[in-house]
């Protein structure tokens, strides 16, 4: 009888163990999950921020082989012929913040205008460009100088049914284009003096005692990053704003 219960204590005392073991390896796999995630994390944002530089390189190179080929910079007949560089913005996009092109341009578009013209397409479900963008009436060869995937509604990454380029994270590519043919490309956003209190890699057009801060070039491109904002009042150092991708830096 004292074998019998010495026997069941030690099967209790084995099984009490095994508890033991387990939340220990509980514990464990705990620990390495909260080592784990946040890296995975890092990875997953590194992979969109390099989508969102080949974007913004697909985009400007599009634009580059579209004037090779036409002579002009794409876009409709009221942006390109405000007279100035024009900042393809927020409008109609259904992003919380506005970016609208110069004050006093009076004519607002998102890239949407810029994706009709540069996929050749004459038909967005959601999206009715301006009348002189329509029926590839500024792209008559019907060259697709720009693809990109998909993102099946008016949300998300990737090429909207509403005409709009959104990066990883959903929000519009801003693209500013040199309409005056100058040489030199600013937009609505990057072109202020409190913007640029940390290098942006852009230079005073017109030198030391200008205002507005522009790039060497015809086309420039920037997202808001991994958290979807920005601010045309702060630093691009700020938190808000040092986050953000440029396609010139």
């Amino acid at each position: 009888m004292k074998q019998t219960s010495q026997l069941n204590q030690s099967r209790a005392s084995q099984q009490a163990m095994s508890l033991i073991e387990l939340l220990v390896v509980i514990s464990i796999i705990g620990i390495l999950a909260g080592l784990i995630l946040p890296a995975v994390g890092i990875v997953k944002t590194k992979a969109k921020i390099t989508q969102a530089v080949k974007d913004m390189a697909d985009i400007k190179g599009a634009c580059n082989v579209y004037q090779h080929d036409y002579n002009r910079l794409p876009g409709s007949a009221p942006a390109s012929q405000i007279g100035w560089d024009f900042t393809y913005g927020t409008a109609g996009t259904g992003y919380g913040t506005n970016i609208a092109s110069s004050p006093g341009a009076g004519y607002q578009a998102s890239n949407a205008e810029l994706m009709v013209i540069l996929t050749a397409s004459s038909f967005t479900p959601t999206y009715t460009p301006d009348p002189s963008v329509a029926g590839n009436a500024r792209n008559p060869r019907r060259t697709a100088y720009f693809n990109a995937k998909s993102s099946g509604g008016t949300a998300g990454a990737g090429l909207g049914t509403d005409g709009v380029m959104r990066d990883p994270w959903g929000s519009p590519y801003i693209v500013a284009l040199d309409f005056n043919y100058d040489g030199w490309v600013s937009n609505s956003v990057y072109n202020a003096n409190v913007v640029n209190g940390f290098n942006t890699g852009l230079v005073r057009q017109g030198g030391a005692g200008s205002s507005t801060w522009a790039l060497k070039d015809s086309v420039m491109v920037f997202s808001f990053g991994p958290d979807a904002s920005f601010s045309d009042t702060s630093s691009a150092n700020s938190p808000v704003n040092k986050d953000n991708i440029l396609s010139w830096k």
